[in-house]
């Protein structure tokens, strides 16, 4: 999603160029080269081992063998997010109480551009076969990610449908554009989706949205378990559950003074 005109244009580049070496090394599974960044960047050699040596002095970037790596001072960032953030504070305990009641894995996601990130996952009294991080990035046209992609302003949906291209469910059976914008409406007028196996086969999953005082939707609350558990008439009643506890996310985040709606509002 670096727009590479955009950032060679900012009055901040030195700054955006540093914040995309650092994407480009949390994308990366395994430590990587400078050539490789270089390439990944667009910026020379030069410029990309001098950005390292800055973030290596602040312990954001490491170097191994002659490669680069997230550094350790990631970690105390993320905790400062995680233990200071206002949405995962008072999600926690309605979490915890939905996975009391429901026994299956309870997730809470936001979006960061064309992805999802968990924020906080309490592991149901049936665990899963998976496990997932937190600050794992997860795609947002399946699974709990389209209770986010419906809220998204329409050019931006728009956008990244143009980038997904051609898209998969996990099984392998493709999944229409049109078809996905059908749901993202049906989404919006019955404020709750349930995906069986899209992301991951042998799962299903229900969330719906937590809304801020302004009316925008600002994270996912998702209830995952496994199929064979699963039936409809568990479903019909985790889609309750999930829904209230997104309705009581909504009132704590915002003071009780709103988020009393279940329909994801409009695009704006």
């Amino acid at each position: 999603m670096h727009d590479i005109t955009e950032r060679e244009s900012s009055p901040m580049r030195s700054l955006e160029r540093a914040l995309h070496i650092l994407s480009i090394l949390e994308d990366s599974s395994c430590p990587i080269s400078v050539t490789d960044l270089g390439r990944s960047s667009q910026l020379s050699k030069a410029t990309v081992l001098r950005i390292l040596s800055v973030l290596e002095r602040y312990g954001l970037a490491e170097k191994r063998q002659g490669r680069y790596l997230l550094g350790a001072a990631v970690l105390p960032l993320a905790h400062a997010y995680v233990f200071g953030n206002d949405l995962i504070r008072v999600a926690l305990p309605v979490l915890q109480e939905l996975v009391q009641t429901s026994e299956e894995t309870a997730s809470l996601f936001v979006r960061m551009g064309f992805e999802r990130v968990l924020v906080q996952r309490i592991e149901g009294l049936r665990p899963l076969r998976f496990s997932l991080p937190i600050g794992e990035r997860l795609p947002l046209h399946v699974g709990a990610g389209k209770v986010l992609a419906a809220a998204m302003p329409e050019q931006e949906l728009k956008q990244m449908l143009d980038e997904l291209g051609e898209m998969r469910l996990v099984s392998g059976k493709p999944l229409a554009r049109k078809e996905l914008l059908a749901e993202l409406d049906a989404i919006r007028r019955q404020g709750y989706t349930v995906s069986q196996g899209e992301r991951m086969l042998g799962i299903v999953a229900v969330a719906a949205p937590v809304i801020d005082a302004d009316g925008r939707t600002v994270a996912a609350v998702s209830l995952a378990g496994a199929t064979e558990r699963m039936t409809g008439g568990k479903i019909e009643r985790l889609s309750i559950a999930v829904r209230d506890a997104a309705r009581m996310i909504s009132e704590r985040y915002n003071g009780g003074s709103a988020g009393r709606k279940e329909r994801i509002p409009n695009r704006r």
